[in-house]
């Protein structure tokens, strides 16, 4: 979605017709001509690798480039970043994912530290909470290549489902344009000059940013505190309601988090992680870069691999996107979008992945909207809800609309922008995904039966 979570852009006017089509068709052949760090993917998929060795997604986000200003442009010098960040299910393990999916330059990463947060207390963290991450078999730092991640060593800790962490990061040396994640909707903290991780209180950490710097993963393996172990995960490819914006700052209420909570008070779901992979402003077709603010992120179609396919556990990825295709120019066509989210979930489907999609919401009286806009989406949602490509339909359109005006959001939803929702309407959200068969794989030829089995 656009608004705040994707900035301005001229109203739609005329639609343009089929610009996308040599794109999908290329994509189609899996032929994505541009390279890993152009793109934001890296070279090998460690899916497999991942399942084998137990390990499971609990926390994710979207990596992408620097805004044209600012921290993220400007980049972070012997400074120490703590970030909060929400699990959804818990381990006796843990290992974080670090992103310079989009650096110019190598990255230094120094100390480390995970810890539990103080409730209600800024930056401060719980005495005896903390625990060094090392990198490479036990140092205490590391360099990653411009385009490239790193993954840490495992560390044991005791990590609780449905929590916050926070992830203590020294920058020693200039980072350049910082790979970013810029619509948190979660408070973290950059300090004052020097090594800070380890830190218990947050007198050090004078300024606060909305933004996730680097850290794009968190996973998990083994029981938690409660014997619950990792289950497998699914993923949100999505935009700006999958950020959550209009949710509550710090409230994690985005409705991958609900749907997280959901998914925790049913034994049959219990152990399933959830993570976000939404990007404000975020398009299937289109990237970031060629706008005017390139931190909306790689295409889904250019993503993919990277912010689902390489998920740790990936069991079922859902497909919410493609709103900000119709509605913001160069303008797509609901058929350019639909090939779209249908050669991903090709993709996903031939590595065994389940793929829901989500139809789009309405949007009236929000500055975007125009009546062409609304057919497109009324069009797209039509081929979603019968397109035989996918396992299942989360129909969020349904689940929101006002039943005076469907192409209008509830008035108890609405954040009060008109396209994206509040803490009720991004729990509506999360209460229409199908959750029958989340953690099983698909093999089976495309259907046109609808239910999970």
């Amino acid at each position: 979605m656009s608004g705040t979570g994707g900035g301005p852009a001229a109203p739609r006017g005329s639609r343009s017709g089929r610009w996308a089509a040599a794109l999908v068709a290329v994509c189609a052949t899996g032929l994505l001509a541009a390279s890993p760090a152009a793109a934001g993917r890296p070279g090998p998929v460690p899916g497999a690798e991942a399942d084998a060795s137990g390990w499971v997604g609990s926390w994710g986000t979207a990596p992408a480039p620097a805004a044209p200003d600012g921290i993220s442009r400007d980049g972070l010098d012997d400074r120490t970043v703590r970030m909060v960040v929400h699990t959804s299910i818990g381990g006796g393990e843990l290992r974080l994912r670090l992103s310079h999916a989009y650096g110019t330059r190598p990255l230094t990463l120094g100390r480390t530290t995970v810890a539990l947060p103080v409730p209600g207390s800024p930056a401060a963290v719980v005495p005896g909470s903390a625990r060094e991450v090392t990198f490479d078999g036990g140092a205490s730092g590391t360099t990653v290549p411009a385009g490239s991640e790193a993954v840490s060593d495992p560390v044991a800790f005791d990590v609780p489902a449905g929590a916050d962490l926070a992830v203590s990061v020294h920058l020693p040396e200039p980072t350049g344009p910082t790979t970013w994640h810029w619509l948190a909707q979660q408070r973290g903290y950059v300090s004052e000059p020097g090594d800070h991780t380890a830190d218990r209180a947050g007198t050090a950490f004078t300024r606060t940013e909305t933004s996730w710097f680097f850290l794009t993963g968190v996973d998990v393996r083994g029981a938690d505190a409660r014997g619950t172990r990792p289950r497998g995960a699914v993923v949100a490819i999505g935009d700006s309601q999958t950020d959550g914006v209009g949710s509550t700052p710090d409230g994690n209420g985005r409705w991958t988090d609900a749907l997280a909570r959901r998914l925790a008070a049913d034994p049959a779901t219990a152990g399933v992680g959830v993570l976000n992979k939404g990007i404000g402003g975020n398009r299937v077709l289109r990237d970031g870069t060629e706008t005017d603010r390139p931190q909306r992120g790689t295409r889904a179609l250019g993503r993919l691999d990277r912010d689902a396919i390489a998920q740790a556990g990936v069991r079922t990825v859902v497909l919410y996107e493609g709103v900000n295709d119709l509605q913001l120019a160069p303008y797509a066509t609901a058929d350019d979008v639909l090939q779209g989210l249908r050669t991903m979930a090709q993709r996903l489907r031939e590595r065994g992945i389940r793929v829901l999609v989500g139809t789009l919401t309405p949007f009236k009286d929000s500055p975007f909207w125009t009546a062409d806009a609304e057919r497109a989406r009324a069009e797209l949602n039509a081929a979603l809800r019968s397109a035989p490509e996918f396992d299942a339909v989360a129909d969020f359109d349904a689940a929101v609309r006002d039943p005076a005006d469907p192409r209008r959001v509830r008035a108890a939803y609405d954040s009060g922008d008109h396209i994206h929702l509040n803490d009720a309407g991004y729990r509506a959200l999360a209460e229409a995904v199908p959750t029958a068969g989340l953690t099983g794989t698909t093999g089976r030829a495309p259907t046109t039966d609808r239910r999970l089995p």
